[in-house]
């Protein structure tokens, strides 16, 4: 998702909603929630299923405002934390029936949806932080580690010294890191 210059800054953002500002909410829900309703659906496999997570991952945000810390990576980190638990909890409600709590919960950690999970999270994570980047970063990172070209192809291709690609790789790298070391710190 590529900023919009009329939102609020994300850090402040969360400040707002630490401090139980509605509109806080209402705009981070506004932000991510298609975010969260993806992780939910390609998880759990259901619309229906990521709708009701959905719900649930921004009431439980409002009921555990004060646990935010405010930074620009802290906010959608922390809602993705509360969507991989809340789709943990729609994968054990689906075995209650079937299986004791003991027996669910060992299976819930190993089940394969739930092993996916990190991966569909890391792959959503890095097409939001790559578009939150913007061009020519997000694109150079893109022919770089996506598309397997070196630096001086992606020099020549875009017309841009070798020495301004590298320092794009290095400076969108860094910010990838602190996203992921963010979402990290909360899953």
């Amino acid at each position: 998702m590529a900023p919009d210059d009329r939102q609020t800054p994300v850090g402040l953002l969360a400040t707002q909603l630490a401090a139980g500002d509605e509109s806080a909410l209402q705009e981070a829900y506004h932000r991510w929630s298609r975010l969260i309703h993806t992780i939910a659906r390609n998880s759990l496999g259901s619309a229906a299923d990521a709708d009701d997570v959905t719900q649930q991952v921004f009431i439980a945000a409002w009921n555990s405002r004060a646990s935010l810390r405010a930074s620009d990576e802290a906010l959608p980190a922390w809602l993705i934390g509360i969507c991989r638990m809340k789709v943990i909890d729609a994968l054990r409600a689906r075995s209650r029936g079937f299986r004791n709590e003991e027996a669910m919960m060992s299976e819930a950690l190993d089940e394969p949806v739930v092993r996916n999970l990190d991966g569909v999270i890391d792959s959503v994570v890095v097409r939001d932080a790559l578009a939150a980047l913007g061009d020519p970063r997000a694109q150079i990172l893109t022919m770089v580690y996506l598309e397997d070209k070196t630096h001086d192809d992606v020099a020549r291709h875009l017309s841009i010294p070798l020495g301004t690609v590298k320092s794009h790789v290095r400076r969108g790298l860094e910010r990838l890191r602190s996203v992921f070391e963010e979402v990290d710190s909360l899953v």
